[in-house]
């Protein structure tokens, strides 16, 4: 199993490789004509999820076209086979290696002293530092904190949902920037929590989704990646609402979905490969936000009415400069001088 799934590797890699890019070239970098940028991508579920990695995948296909790179992409690497993978691109002179998800990191602490001359790194987690390896993350607090605002103001059992894939670092700290958004706007809200233990089963993600309908929840999120799917189909079929999730879900239901909350994985990918490339990437842990134009909110295409949404957009735009902490703060102060 161990050596067909190498081999699908290799063939994606060099097809990656050999594939020409259509796009044109910005006159500043003209000296990619001597010597083209490599770049490897991978993942940990499939390219189409229609979430985080493929919004990773759409990064690092924008970044090609724009600065004529060569990338590969590996799709659905586990853990076991993790190591193998990126010592193999390593091996193959790829420049920047991006390793799209924490779980990677502690493996990539150890690559990193084996490749001094290859960078690499790692999205959604911190790691400690190499010469050679860096991490970027989403203020994922101050996404959730939007997911959570927006939630409060549209609830009418106060009962709020969400599904999660796995109990990870990133998923904890936008947890708890919903409960901080919950509690601002509607502190008679209640969050519930439920952990499925995979990103990729839909049916987990279904029978989860409506096991919290069956408690009265009414608005419904996820951070779940494919299983996430599987939560949506379960609020169109309960006549719930739901909040897509990393990227703009509308289209998987578009009479259900009221908005999604974005984290940008497909503009942190640009921002980072072009960070690589113009010389400001460091081996340090970046975090970006709304403020960077990673973090945001989905339109609501008429599903919020304009009153609400009017008020969601005024709490955006003061959180892009403010921390959430103080965004609590402001709200709490708001509802003091109403009473």
């Amino acid at each position: 199993m161990l050596l067909k799934k190498l081999f699908i590797f290799f063939l994606l890699v060099l097809v990656a490789i050999s594939s020409p890019s259509c796009g044109k070239q910005k006159k500043r970098f003209q000296f990619f004509n001597t010597k083209t940028l490599k770049i490897a991508l991978v993942l940990p579920g499939p390219v189409n999820d229609s979430s985080w990695n493929a919004a990773a995948y759409s990064g690092l296909k924008r970044f090609q076209t724009d600065y004529n790179s060569k990338i590969a992409v590996v799709e659905k690497v586990n853990l076991s086979d993790a190591s193998a993978v990126f010592s193999e691109l390593a091996e193959r002179k790829f420049d920047l290696i991006l390793a799209h998800g924490y779980e990677y990191g502690f493996i990539l602490q150890k690559i990193a002293e084996k490749f001094p001359k290859t960078f690499f790194c790692v999205v959604g987690g911190e790691v400690s530092q190499h010469p050679n390896l860096c991490s970027v993350n989403f203020k994922d607090e101050q996404y959730g904190y939007l997911v959570g605002v927006v939630a409060g103001l549209n609830t009418s059992t106060n009962k709020v949902g969400i599904v999660v894939g796995k109990k990870m670092p990133s998923i904890e700290r936008a947890i708890i920037g919903i409960r901080k958004g919950l509690r601002a706007i509607n502190p008679k809200a209640d969050l519930v929590v439920s952990y499925i233990n995979s990103w990729n089963d839909i049916a987990k993600g279904r029978e989860a989704a409506i096991s919290q309908a069956n408690t009265g929840v009414d608005i419904i999120t996820h951070l779940a990646d494919t299983s996430g799917i599987g939560v949506i189909k379960a609020a169109e079929e309960a006549d719930i609402s739901a909040i897509g999730a990393v990227t703009d879900q509308h289209d998987l239901a578009p009479s259900t979905i009221i908005t999604s909350g974005i984290e940008d994985a497909s503009q942190l990918i640009y921002l980072t490969c072009e960070n690589y490339v113009e010389k400001d990437l460091e081996a340090i842990n970046y975090n970006y936000g709304l403020k960077e134009q990673v973090v945001d909110l989905a339109p609501s295409y008429g599903n919020i009415d304009p009153t609400t949404e009017t008020r969601i957009n005024r709490i955006k735009s003061e959180l892009t400069e403010i921390d959430v902490a103080k965004a609590e703060q402001q709200e709490e102060d708001k509802k003091k001088k109403s009473h």
